[in-house]
């Protein structure tokens, strides 16, 4: 199904492109809570879907594992409601010019019940070469459309958020 980009969608695109053009090679201390990453990934099992490019916010990492915000899981329209909220509890750091900080149970209340968006990935398929995205440009990730999901198409894996997030909200 092909869909109509916005122009916030096309700037946006625009951007990425341009830091794409130079991709880093990843270290390990590039995974730190609260930092953007373009990157891309080899599922274990690919009979799951799973986005084979995944824009993702570090949660947290051990030696195995990767702890994210999956941007690009989290359906458009509720991005930039997740950006703020971690942007309003980083106040303090951003007016001091510091890192955010964000870790699981922060990002958790806002997301609460909302399907696939928190994911662990794999540190040994996650690709040597990424883009770290500049925190100025936060924002404007939330309006990339830099999916490329595998199993699944991207309306399907943003109603199965919605409606994991709609049947809790019942309970």
């Amino acid at each position: 199904m092909a869909f109509k980009l916005t122009q916030k969608e096309k700037d946006a695109n625009k951007m990425m492109k341009d830091l794409i053009k130079k991709p880093t090679k990843l270290k390990a201390s590039d995974f730190k809570p609260g930092k953007i990453i373009l990157y891309t990934y080899r599922a274990k099992n690919e009979n799951n879907p799973y986005d084979m490019s995944p824009m993702n916010m570090i949660l947290g990492r051990s030696k195995k594992y990767t702890l994210c915000w999956a941007i690009n899981w989290t359906p458009p329209k509720m991005r930039e409601k997740v950006l703020d909220y971690i942007m309003k509890k980083n106040k303090r750091n951003l007016d001091k010019g510091k890192e955010i900080e964000v870790d699981y149970d922060t990002i958790k209340k806002i997301v609460r019940g909302l399907g696939p968006v928190i994911r662990l990935y794999l540190n040994n398929r996650i690709s040597p070469k990424g883009v770290i995205v500049p925190s100025y440009q936060y924002y404007k990730v939330t309006n990339i459309r830099a999916e490329n999901f595998i199993g699944i198409s991207s309306e399907d894996a943003w109603k199965m958020a919605k409606a994991k997030k709609k049947k809790k909200k019942k309970k």
